[in-house]
C-alpha cells in the first residue's frame, strides 16, 4: 500500500492499529494495493465506532490480500465486530484491488486476484493513478453495513452473502462495492423496518 495512504490510516486509526501502550512511529504494514483504501477506512471507522460503543479493546493485527480478498485479522473483538471484518472479506472480492473499481476474483497467471475489467489482463502490475478518498462511498458503506448488522445480528454475514430477490438476483455482498448499492441496500431495510412494502 501507498506509503501516504498508509500513514493516513495509521494516523486516524492508531487505537485499532496499535497496542495502547505502543509509542512507536512505525507504520503498520497493510499488505495489499490501494484499490481497497476506502473499504479499509469504512471497515475501520465502522469497528471504531462499535467498539467505543461497547467499550470493547480491538486490536487489528494484520491486514492483508489472501485469495483474491481482503483479510483482516484482530483481537479483543465480539460477534458483532467480527462479522464487520467478514462483511469487508466478502465485499472486497467485487473491488478492484487495483484502481476500486466493481470487479470480481479471477484467475490471474495461476493467482486468484480482485480485479476490474481493465485490470485483469496479463499487465496487471501496470501503475495506477493515485488514490483518491471517495468519503461519499466510505459514508454509504458503513450505514449499509451498520444497518444490515442491526436487522439481522448474527445472521449479518450469511445474508450477504445469498442472491437476493428484491436486488434482482445480486448478492448484498456485490452490492456493498459500490456508493448506489450500498444506498439500495440501506434504503431497503429501512423501508422494511418501518413496513413500507418494497
Amino acid at each position: 500500500m501507498n506509503n501516504f495512504i498508509e500513514m493516513h490510516l495509521v494516523t486516524h486509526y492508531r487505537s485499532l492499529l496499535f497496542p495502547q501502550d505502543y509509542c512507536g512511529q512505525s507504520t503498520f504494514g497493510f499488505e495489499c494495493n490501494d484499490g481497497w483504501t476506502n473499504l479499509i477506512e469504512a471497515t475501520l471507522r465502522l469497528t471504531r465506532q462499535q467498539a467505543e460503543l461497547k467499550a470493547l479493546d480491538v486490536t487489528v493485527t494484520q491486514a492483508k490480500e489472501k485469495f483474491g480478498q481482503l483479510r483482516i485479522y484482530h483481537s479483543g473483538s465480539d460477534e458483532i465486530i467480527g462479522s464487520v471484518f467478514e462483511i469487508a472479506q466478502l465485499a472486497s472480492g467485487y473491488i478492484c484491488e487495483l484502481c476500486g473499481n466493481p470487479g470480481e476474483v479471477v484467475s490471474l497467471e495461476g493467482w486468484l486476484v480482485a480485479r476490474c475489467g481493465n485490470h485483469s489482463g496479463r499487465g496487471h502490475l501496470d501503475p495506477i493513478e493515485a488514490h483518491i478518498a471517495d468519503e461519499k462511498y466510505i459514508t454509504s458503506y458503513i450505514q449499509a453495513v451498520d444497518t444490515i448488522l442491526a436487522f439481522f445480528g448474527a445472521g449479518a454475514v450469511r445474508w450477504v452473502q445469498e442472491k437476493r430477490t428484491a436486488f434482482a438476483g445480486r448478492r448484498p455482498s456485490e452490492m456493498l462495492a459500490t456508493e448506489e448499492g450500498c444506498q439500495t441496500i440501506f434504503t431497503f431495510l429501512k423501508r422494511l423496518e418501518h413496513g413500507v412494502g418494497v
